[in-house]
């Protein structure tokens, strides 16, 4: 009978690896990229800055954003963290994160609120302590779900989220066209 060649510890340590290296690249990043969805369903792309906290990302914007009226319709979003296209050496191979997301918005009188705000300045600096004293301005906790890691060809990992849990190697692999004869 022949064995598996990683050890159950083995792959716990490289599912402990990925998540680190998937942590380390998320925090090197001051902005996400978000896909909401209007009233209508249709689609809309934009950037916020965001903070990670206990695993879940936090935005706060204003009303006058796209954005913020798709997500106080449709709590469903998807983000997205790209590596910078100038160290991207292969554009088909970009180092990127996706996670889909529920958005929840946060009572500026919840403890949660207060706590988020402050660490938000700590990271953006004054512009937030300006920024939250305008009502247009709201606090959104995005929950992250499935995800995905791409290192490069053949490098696709499966995600649970930005907790502690198991990142899996997806070996789906490329179907090459047959030849013609």
């Amino acid at each position: 009978m022949q064995q598996s060649a990683l050890k159950p510890e083995d792959t716990e340590n490289k599912s402990a690896e990925i998540l680190h290296e998937v942590r380390e690249f998320v925090l090197s990043r001051k902005l996400l990229n978000l896909a909401s969805l209007s009233k209508e369903s249709l689609p809309h792309a934009s950037t916020a800055p965001f903070l990670l906290a206990d695993g879940n990302f936090y935005l706060f914007i204003s009303d006058s954003s796209e954005h913020t009226a798709n997500l106080k319709a449709n709590s469903h979003a998807s983000i997205i963290f790209n590596a910078d296209e100038v160290e991207t050496k292969q554009p088909f191979a970009r180092l990127r994160v996706t996670f889909n997301v529920q958005a929840t918005l946060i009572d500026r009188e919840a403890p949660l609120w207060t706590e988020r705000m402050a660490q938000m300045r700590e990271k953006f600096g004054a512009v937030v302590e300006h920024l939250q004293n305008l009502l247009d301005f709201h606090l959104f906790e995005l929950k992250p779900s499935g995800g995905r890691y791409i290192k490069g060809f053949g490098e696709a990992y499966a995600l649970d989220g930005m907790g502690e849990k198991v990142a899996l190697h997806l070996q789906l692999g490329h179907k090459k066209m047959p030849k013609k004869q």
